[in-house]
């Protein structure tokens, strides 16, 4: 059995152990001593990591009433001493409680349910049982720092199951065997938990939302508490003065000059697509009149050297226009070739889609459609004459 130090002082850095036993496992050493400070996962905890005489720890994982530390290295004495990385671990207290604090309160002020927490780097997410929108969230999360702000104690108890099923916001395991460990926040929270915090609230920094999204019924929320939490804020300060000057404004006026670029953005693009609906008018045309006659239909075929995909869409549209008119069209670019090949909707009398699976197959891409119009990306360029020779051959015994 390794004795939990851990849960005796929550700020130790270092202690010294005995090698209970060591063994090789896939490359990896396995070491069991009698007493350690290594929290190995658990309560959505990560481990933590640190070294024993020196030899880094890779991991640590609890098996019944052992912690095994994972090592690249077998350790050369019995006697061990082990340090903690402690500003991990710190950190990882300072999240854990700051997630305490915030599932608390969402809890109390809203009677949503936490169902999941995990933490991952810098980043906290929890998943509830309900969605949560948006002002609940933000609600809790301004009750969670005022917690934050009160530097409340946190306190570890082993109540009575009674006790325990009238006040927890979430019960343990049916199979739990009492004494169950209970984190206690006086006022915000009171909930069974295996994991390690720090001993105060003011501890936690602060506790930040980062970002909100729908999942499984409920709600997945990020955030981020402590130090990590700092540090999205300052690179969040960092970009905001980059976007400041880029827009020559202050943050207060961001928003309100995106909107003019947008609306700006959004004015050009309409004054792009008249120019090339103008220039690609006399083409569609001409493509028109030359267009090879076949049933009750006519085939306008076209490649387009170095064009860009919406201008093949353009002609496209512009072509079919005339209800009796097939485009057979392409663009070859860098990326490769394009081909899009299409009739007018309300022409029920052509599928235009065997045409174009010939032609892809030819050109080593994929694509689809409907039976009006299908397009696609390929990457024989050197084929595509073939191709479209191929497509337009397969119109024609269409008719």
């Amino acid at each position: 059995m390794t004795a939990k130090l851990y849960y005796d002082d929550l700020y130790a850095k270092e202690f010294d152990a005995k090698l209970i036993s060591q063994s090789e496992h896939n490359g990896k050493f396995h070491i069991i001593l009698d007493r350690t400070l290594f929290y190995p996962s658990g309560g959505g905890q990560p481990f933590d990591i640190g070294t024993l005489n020196g030899v880094e720890v890779l991991e640590a994982s609890e098996h019944g009433d052992e912690i095994i530390h994972i090592t690249a290295s077998p350790l050369e004495s019995s006697e061990v001493h082990g340090v903690i990385n402690w500003e991990r671990r710190f950190e990882l207290m300072q999240q854990h409680l700051g997630e305490h604090l915030f599932a608390g309160c969402l809890w109390n002020l809203h009677h949503i349910h936490t169902q999941r927490m995990r933490i991952e780097g810098d980043n906290v997410s929890i998943d509830t049982d309900i969605p949560a929108d948006l002002s609940a969230i933000l609600e809790a999360e301004a009750a969670a720092n005022e917690a934050v702000w009160s530097d409340l104690p946190v306190e570890v108890i082993y109540p009575d199951m009674a006790e325990i099923r009238e006040l927890a916001r979430k019960l343990p395991p049916e199979n739990a065997i009492p004494p169950v460990r209970i984190v206690k926040v006086e006022g915000v929270d009171y909930v069974p938990c295996c994991g390690l915090h720090v001993s105060s609230t003011g501890q936690v920094g602060l506790v930040k939302i980062t970002s909100v999204e729908n999942h499984k019924g409920g709600s997945r929320i990020y955030l981020r508490c402590g130090k990590a939490a700092y540090r999205w804020l300052d690179s969040l300060y960092h970009e905001v003065r980059k976007a400041e000057a880029e827009l020559v404004c202050g943050y207060e006026g961001i928003n309100e000059k995106i909107a003019i670029l947008k609306s700006q953005i959004h004015d050009l693009k309409i004054q792009n697509e008249n120019l090339t609906i103008r220039y690609l008018k006399p083409l569609a045309d001409s493509l028109l009149t030359k267009a090879e006659t076949s049933g009750q239909f006519r085939i306008a075929r076209h490649v387009m050297k170095s064009a860009a995909q919406d201008e093949i869409k353009h002609l496209f549209r512009l072509i079919t226009e005339d209800k009796e008119a097939v485009a057979v069209l392409a663009c070859a670019n860098d990326e490769g070739v394009f081909v899009m090949i299409g009739t007018n909707k309300a022409n029920k009398n052509i599928d235009v889609r065997p045409a174009f699976k010939k032609a892809i197959e030819i050109l080593g891409g994929k694509g689809g459609g409907s039976s009006f119009s299908a397009q696609g990306w390929g990457k024989n360029s050197e084929a595509l004459d073939t191709a479209l020779d191929e497509a337009v051959n397969t119109l024609r015994l269409s008719k």
